[in-house]
């Protein structure tokens, strides 16, 4: 039958997809292995919330996440395969299935932190995807494990970048799809000029991002982390994490301060772009996967079965030049073309930006609320003294 508005295990999407299982639920979707009747292969079909159909800005969001990454050729990035709208309106996405694990799980699974050759190798074909990401106005903004995906194929591990729900993308008119004071991402993954909803937010906010999770593979820790939200953006935004080589006393020489120099607090301090970054990277190991027989959680999905591509020198630009996508016809957003000038950073129009609370107001009223906290107490006490015999 054709799904409306709650597909279940066993309905068919557009008279083609047809839904074999639940995968998993997000904040914005659900995700279904489904099979595609016409081709026989199996492929994940996301699905909007139905309560989240009339929000002004969600909608829209979740179809730029298509047209993100419909938008990149690299291997490393999932591809989408069609979009489309259920009975009642809702919107749904269908993509590649992607059979292997999410990093957060790959590394748990191998004892929570790798290799440095191994993590360079996974670090650089994420940072191949978002050099072209950037190369084609588009900052993803919420890079961290969960959003990275490790397949296994008989060549080595294949990674590729998914979730670009929250990515930045201009249109033609220069109009933003994320609201005014709203600062999307996870913290421990963000700058602080991200946290802060700074103006002028360019590729090193996916820098920084990147920096933390290479940190993170080679330490076993993050950089900033905390108990709450609000304790982690404290952190980011007043306290210098501690070095990368403090946890790892092995690291190769050097290495240490290419990860430092990625997740500096002042981002006029940190590589300009994501392909400085990967040339930075690129002496500490030899290019080649360390791991050509992995054991993995599941088996290369199908039709999937991709080589990593060759981890040498990095090329000036990655991927076609950059065409007119609204000319086509395809979709609609017009993406940016890339800066003129190689390893500078992306510059989006200064007028797309959005602005999140402040840090120091956050700040204060923590600060507040303890003071108010140490008043009731004090007054308590006193009350107490005052009535006791």
């Amino acid at each position: 039958m054709v799904v409306g508005a709650h597909p279940a295990v066993g309905d068919v999407v557009a008279n083609r997809y047809h839904i074999d299982r639940l995968v998993g639920v997000g904040g914005t979707g659900s995700v279904f292995e489904a099979r595609d009747n016409a081709t026989g292969q199996r492929v994940a079909l996301k699905i909007l919330h139905p309560v989240l159909q009339r929000h002004p800005v969600i909608p829209r969001r979740f179809l730029r996440e298509a047209t993100a990454a419909r938008a990149l050729m690299t291997p490393h990035a999932v591809k989408v395969e069609a979009t489309g709208n259920l009975d009642d309106g809702i919107p749904y996405i269908v993509m590649e299935y992607l059979d292997g694990e999410d990093l957060s799980n790959y590394v748990s699974r191998r004892g929570g932190r790798l290799a440095p050759d191994q993590a360079l190798y996974i670090v650089d074909q994420i940072a191949a995807a978002i050099h072209e990401a950037h190369a084609r106005g588009i900052l993803h903004r919420d890079l961290k494990p969960e959003n990275i995906f490790v397949i296994p194929t008989p060549q080595g591990e294949v990674v590729k970048v998914v979730d670009f729900g929250i990515s930045k993308i201009f249109t033609e008119e220069g109009v933003k799809l994320t609201q005014t004071g709203v600062t999307v991402g996870t913290p421990q993954y963000m700058p602080v000029e991200q946290l802060r909803g700074t103006k002028g937010l360019d590729g090193r906010v996916d820098v920084y991002a990147l920096g933390v999770i290479l940190y993170e593979l080679l330490a076993g820790v993050r950089p900033y982390d905390g108990f709450t939200y609000e304790e982690v953006i404290l952190k980011v935004a007043t306290t210098t994490a501690p070095p990368v080589a403090a946890y790892c006393t092995a690291l190769p020489p050097g290495l240490g301060e290419v990860v430092d120099k990625a997740i500096a607090r002042d981002r006029d301090l940190r590589f300009l772009s994501m392909a400085d970054l990967r040339l930075a990277l690129a002496p500490y190991w030899d290019g080649r996967c360390p791991v050509c027989a992995p054991q993995a959680a599941g088996r290369a999905g199908a039709g999937q079965h991709l080589a990593p591509q060759p981890q040498g020198a990095m090329p000036q630009h990655i991927g076609p030049a950059q065409p007119n996508l609204a000319a086509s016809g395809a979709w609609s957003p017009q993406v940016t073309t890339p800066p003129s000038q190689p390893g500078s950073p992306m510059a989006p129009p200064a007028q797309v930006r959005e602005r999140g609370p402040s840090v120091w107001t956050l700040a204060a009223v923590m600060v507040a609320a303890a003071i108010a906290a140490i008043v009731v107490v004090a007054v308590g006490v006193g009350v107490w003294l005052y009535m006791s015999p």
